[in-house]
């Protein structure tokens, strides 16, 4: 009887053990996460789609609107340049929410895309999977909402 009470308190111990190594602070993450988003930015804005695709992990996801969705690094860096042929290489992305722990955060979000003339072609809202990968903080699940129609 008495081994019962201090097999409880090893379990109690060991449960709240594997909590705190999964807790996160998440202004730090918040600003973990935003310095891959200007990473964002910036390659797009540079033509650069390996860079693009290097934020992603190797089994990512866009889930595409209205198209079957692009799964895997590879193909994700295809599409970026087919983006940028299109001359898509402009964003702005501001995160409204965040939630998750040390192995993957889901961020909430508004943003645009726009042409290299600066024109906005896209106006909408993102939910972002990251998952932490080698130490860094990697995009697993992407998705964008389309607000509609931009006024001409």
């Amino acid at each position: 009887m008495k081994k019962r009470p201090i097999l409880l308190i090893a379990i109690l111990f060991s449960s709240m053990t594997a909590f705190s190594q999964n807790v996160i602070d998440l202004n730090v993450a918040k600003k973990e996460i935003q310095v891959q988003i200007e990473a964002y930015v910036d390659a797009l804005r540079k033509y650069d789609s390996i860079a693009l695709g290097n934020l992603y992990t190797i089994d990512a996801r866009i889930l595409n609107h209205g198209s079957p969705s692009t799964i895997g690094r590879a193909e994700i860096i295809k599409a970026y340049g087919e983006m940028i042929r299109d001359s898509i290489t402009g964003s702005s992305f501001i995160t409204t929410g965040l939630w998750g722990d040390n192995n993957l955060l889901v961020e909430e979000g508004t943003g645009y895309f726009s042409l290299s003339n600066g024109k906005v072609v896209s106006k909408g809202r993102y939910l972002l999977v990251w998952k932490k990968d080698e130490g860094q903080w990697k995009i697993f699940r992407d998705t964008f909402f389309s607000d509609g129609k931009l006024p001409k």
